[in-house]
């Protein structure tokens, strides 16, 4: 049986409309399990559609249409569709369309305020890490650290919305041991130029170097580096950590690292070659084996990434989430080794982002260490401060709008426009005109009993269709992590509400449209929520 409109929000409209579609497909076509379903691209094909007529056909050598046509019969004659769907056709080669009735659209409206207000609380009770950023103190963040920063944050975002329990987690790689902490030791007493920029020239005077060798001016300097670094993402980026784990005191200090590699032994999971202590991570997935112990007896990164995460699952976590630089991809493999080695409690979702590359002036560069262009994320936002006192708003849009394992180019040009050119500004002054608006019609208040006369316009319904969308765009995200989507939300419903302005009339100079009004009022809401979860600003003027 479809469950009424009443209980809408329980599963969301979009995985209603699935799991009826799959209990139809259960009993019509048992033999097949995968459907696409999505939103219609236009809204002449209905507000929902699904390929399951076609996947049907194919697997079942059939006519697409008449596999559509088996389906639409089936879910037609239930006693409840009429409540949920206006219509169910067959479109195309073989595409199963939704039209939403207003009465369902209504409703959803109706429950959409609490859910803006109140969270969608779909997980809550789930205890959820990510990990993110993490970037070695040994000098500023760069345009790269950008992508895994703020992905991170708005991921977290959604989650708690969500109604999960999140930690965002920081990991310093601090250790006195650490090769890099040693060539930054190296710089700090003059004896090499590793890391040397003209920030760490000033650090480095803060150092008080008398009587220490590599490894403690190394892990010294880098206190000051990430003390520094930490104060840029709190303030400048927005972004708050709840742990900062710090390599040197958890793991080498605590001998951690010692006790996990005497576990290993015991249990007969490594051997010895070359001088060197290997685990058997290739009998667990790994592409090959990996060293724990070098050859001159110090202990491999390796090691430290097993005892972190080793940690982090003892903790009880649901979903543990690591968000990696492009050159930390070889590392998935052996941490997902490890995880069955060790038998790691809970989910562990490793996502690795890609280059940024900047344009400016309509060319192209990529940021690369070993050349030394490296482009400092502080620089960025100051740059586009300077002309957009909206810039890291700016910069966490651009940052968020393209899917993590794409490309990025950053398109500094556009950053600093001011005008419907730059989505994050279009998005923005949606928000300030809904806001204008209301604005002048404060002394009214909208009903929301008339949003079902306003929806008789094709252009208010629009609108409405789309305001419902927002709680299965989050929780959508929850499950494929795609954190884009919501950018491209956010950007679709400021769209939809411009072309409902221009063919409604909201408030004129002496009366107003009540349920156009409370659709302005949703709207507002609704963006609004969008931009917070971005972490971006939704400025009542522009």
């Amino acid at each position: 049986m479809f469950f009424g409109c009443d209980k809408l929000f329980s599963i969301m409209v979009s995985r209603f409309i699935k799991e009826s579609v799959k209990k139809a497909l259960g009993e019509l076509f048992p033999e097949l399990n995968t459907v696409n379903f999505a939103v219609s691209p236009e809204r002449r094909f209905g507000d929902y559609t699904t390929n399951a007529g076609m996947v049907a056909a194919t697997s079942l050598g059939k006519p697409p249409k008449e596999t559509a046509q088996n389906i639409v019969d089936y879910l037609s004659k239930d006693e409840n569709t009429a409540r949920f769907f206006s219509k169910i056709e067959v479109a195309g080669p073989g595409f199963v369309n939704f039209t939403l009735s207003d009465e369902c659209v209504a409703k959803e409206l109706e429950e959409l305020p609490a859910i803006l207000s109140g969270g969608l609380n779909n997980l809550t009770g789930e205890k959820i890490n990510v990990e993110f950023i993490s970037a070695n103190p040994t000098g500023a963040l760069h345009i790269g650290h950008g992508r895994g920063a703020f992905y991170g944050d708005v991921l977290s975002n959604i989650f708690s919305f969500a109604g999960a329990a999140v930690t965002r987690e920081y990991y310093i790689n601090d250790s006195r041991e650490s090769k890099q902490i040693q060539e930054l030791g190296k710089t700090a007493l003059g004896q090499g130029e590793t890391y040397l920029t003209e920030k760490l020239k000033t650090q480095i005077e803060k150092l008080k170097t008398e009587s220490i060798d590599f490894s403690e001016a190394g892990f010294q300097l880098a206190g000051i580096v990430q003390k520094d670094n930490q104060e840029f993402i709190n303030k400048k980026l927005g972004i708050k950590f709840d742990l900062w784990y710090s390599e040197d005191k958890k793991l080498r200090s605590s001998l951690l690292n010692d006790r996990n590699l005497a576990a290993f032994k015991m249990k007969e999971l490594t051997y010895e070659k070359d001088g060197a202590v290997w685990l058997k991570t290739s009998v667990y997935g790994d592409d090959e084996d990996r060293v724990v112990v070098r050859s001159d007896g110090s202990k491999s990164y390796f090691l430290s990434d097993i005892s972190y995460h080793a940690d982090k699952f003892s903790r009880g976590y649901d979903r543990v989430i690591d968000i990696w630089g492009a050159d930390h991809h070889g590392h998935v493999k052996r941490i997902e080794a490890v995880k069955k080695m060790l038998g790691w409690k809970g989910e562990l979702k490793i996502f690795i982002t890609q280059l940024v590359s900047l344009k400016e002036n309509g060319a192209s560069s990529k940021m690369s260490k070993r050349v030394g262009n490296v482009i400092f994320l502080v620089n960025l936002i100051n740059e586009i401060n300077a002309i957009n006192k909206f810039g890291v708003d700016a910069v966490r849009w651009f940052f968020s709008e393209k899917s993590l394992g794409t490309h990025m180019e950053f398109d500094m040009a556009l950053a600093r426009e001011r005008s419907a050119k730059n989505p994050v500004f279009y998005v923005q002054y949606a928000h300030a005109r809904i806001n204008s608006i209301l604005e002048k019609a404060k002394n009214v208040s909208a009903d929301e009993s008339k949003i079902a006369d306003a929806m008789k316009d094709k252009e208010a319904r629009a609108l409405a269709v789309k305001i419902t969308e927002f709680p299965e765009v989050i929780s959508g995200i929850t499950e494929d992590y795609q954190v884009h989507k919501l950018t491209t939300y956010a950007y679709e419903l400021a769209s939809t509400f411009a072309r409902f302005y221009e063919e409604v009339r909201v408030v004129g100079e002496k009366d107003y449209n009540s349920g156009a009004l409370e659709l302005a009022t949703l709207a507002k809401e609704t963006i609004a929520k969008s931009l917070n979860l971005l972490g971006i600003s939704a400025p009542n003027k522009m």
